[in-house]
């Protein structure tokens, strides 16, 4: 089968597109046709090596095994069943499934918590076990979910990842409310368009960003009742802001990007009592600039968030069943110009949307 791998970290040239024996099908295993596949930022952060770091040692994740090397990448896959092994029992040939980005094990202390995104002794694909960058891949057969028929492969796909787990930041962490103000950094990406859509469905009103102007009609098109332009400065947008908010300030803001500028930005709008979320962005150790004071003065709420646990991911179907969220494509390739995908999601400038990858067009 033609599939990606990497067997080192480094620029785009370590992605290698070849011929790779088919992947062995375990009497627990579904042996799925891949339609859809996609570049996420963790795809990009992988190769890169930007996590290394967190192999050993206090940044390491918990639970969670190194980063292997040879890799898959691709988080995010959807396709046909066409073989199964000899003790499945929820799957048959023909078949149309999402492959889940958390799976769970239901057996381990934290599932039992109600924390099955921070399950131990699993793999997660594209991070542990071979992604969904390939034309075929097989799993555990509770590593996937059917896809309903009025779903396309394409639009599952594109928002496997970022909707369960934007899903869990806006409902479960941040607790969003009808008629409050959260900021989305990072906005024209597939995690800050999930966010928006996961907000405006609750009744929130959303503050969106970019430091392209070419992108703010972009994002009022997807719903953003206010866009601030980065490109500014801090104090004319902290301005922008409490004007937007009648001096009160926002509620929540969920930041993506690791940018210090809109670290600054968010601890001088952030209302008292506000919530706020770091996600992603800057992988290595830096800290977020608050201090204890500014715990005390705002009576701040700071949370974190390790992906989507089962019944985000459930949620996230129904509601592309429903018509209720709509992830956005910016570009489809074929999965042979994974190199230009890995530059365009890395390095374009007016994306808006996700870069998805289709393993069997030329």
């Amino acid at each position: 089968m033609k599939a990606v791998r990497i067997f080192e970290h480094g620029d785009v040239d370590v992605l290698k597109y070849d011929d790779y024996p088919m992947p062995e099908v375990g009497e627990y295993d579904v042996l799925v046709k891949v339609m859809a596949t996609s570049v996420s930022g963790w795809d990009l952060k992988y190769r890169r090596g930007d996590f290394y770091h967190l192999k050993e040692g206090a940044g390491a994740l918990p639970g969670r095994k190194a980063f292997p090397l040879p890799q898959q990448l691709g988080r995010e896959a959807t396709g046909e069943v066409v073989e199964v092994g000899s003790r499945v029992t929820r799957f048959k040939p023909g078949e149309r499934v999402l492959g889940l980005v958390h799976p769970e094990n239901p057996y381990c202390d934290n599932a039992i918590r109600g924390l099955g995104n921070l399950s131990t002794e699993i793999d997660y694909p594209g991070h542990t076990m071979f992604g969904g960058n390939a034309q075929f891949i097989s799993r555990p057969e509770h590593y996937f979910m059917p896809l309903p028929d009025n779903v396309s492969f394409q639009a599952a796909a594109a928002g496997a990842w970022a909707y369960p787990t934007s899903y869990r930041i806006v409902q479960n962490r941040l607790k969003v409310k009808p008629n409050d103000t959260i900021m989305v950094t990072g906005t024209a990406g597939g995690m800050g368009i999930a966010t928006l859509q996961w907000a405006k469905l609750m009744g929130a009103r959303v503050i969106g960003v970019t430091r392209n102007e070419e992108k703010i009609p972009h994002l009022i098109k997807l719903g953003c009742d206010q866009v601030i332009d980065t490109t500014q400065k801090v104090e004319e947008n902290r301005q922008l802001m409490q004007h937007f908010t009648q001096n009160k300030g926002i509620d929540h803001a969920v930041e993506f990007t690791g940018s210090a500028y809109l670290q600054e930005l968010i601890l001088k709008t952030i209302r008292v009592g506000g919530n706020l979320c770091p996600v992603g962005g800057d992988m290595s150790q830096h800290p977020f600039p608050v201090r204890v004071m500014d715990f005390t003065r705002l009576e701040l709420n700071m949370v974190g968030i390790r992906g989507s646990r089962l019944i985000d991911q459930v949620t996230y179907l129904q509601a592309l069943s429903d018509k209720k969220i709509e992830p956005v494509v910016f570009k489809t390739l074929p999965l042979s110009r994974i190199v230009d995908a890995h530059l365009l999601a890395e390095k374009g400038k007016n994306i808006v949307g996700k870069v998805m990858l289709d393993p069997w067009s030329e």
